[in-house]
């Protein structure tokens, strides 16, 4: 008994005809394989990472309260957030300041509460700033805030912070100006 379909593929070449299309369909219906028919797609290779190390937790808390309520501050803001490449430049010139500032962040950006203006940046430098490749990075970007007229100071990594201590740095930058409500608490 001869099927429909055997003149135009002949028995075995249906039959592997059948094959390829049942595994196209198999294929398209898994979502493990990156099918997106039914079920959900493949699972993204993504976890929750850390915002903060603990360290720059630890210091956060602690310049919160040197600060007070005048100031608002960011954590991990992009280099190229807070510069703009003048016009006036060429364009492999500009493309060159840009790519200085792409791929940075900067630990902490103080800011005016009411306009959000940015005062000053801070940079808490543990060992890695003392690797080459680190340093270097670490003067592009004192030239950088340099340029832009923006203060950043860097301070060095440790297991605890005073808001006493922190507040003595930032008066010294002209910030703040004021005493923390609680100059004896150390944060941990």
């Amino acid at each position: 008994m001869r099927s429909a379909l055997e003149p135009v593929f002949g028995v075995e070449n249906w039959e592997l005809w059948a094959a390829l299309i049942v595994a196209a369909l198999g294929f398209l219906l898994v979502p493990s394989r990156g099918g997106l028919l039914f079920g959900r797609p493949a699972r993204a290779p993504y976890r929750r990472g850390r915002f903060l190390s603990a360290n720059e937790k630890c210091f956060l808390g602690a310049l919160d309260e040197a600060l007070g309520g005048g100031y608002r501050v960011f954590a991990q803001v992009r280099l190229a957030d807070l510069v703009i490449v003048e016009e006036k430049f060429s364009e492999a010139r500009r493309r060159a300041a840009l790519n200085q500032v792409f791929g940075k962040s900067i630990d902490f950006i103080i800011c005016q509460a009411g306009t959000f203006e940015p005062v000053a940046a801070i940079e808490v430098d543990d060992r890695t700033h003392l690797l080459p490749a680190r340093r270097d990075r670490d003067v592009r970007v004192d030239a950088v805030f340099r340029e832009i007229g923006l203060p950043l100071l860097r301070v060095r990594a440790r297991p605890s912070y005073s808001a006493a201590g922190l507040c003595k740095l930032l008066a010294a930058a002209g910030i703040g100006g004021g005493t923390p409500e609680m100059t004896s608490r150390s944060w941990r």
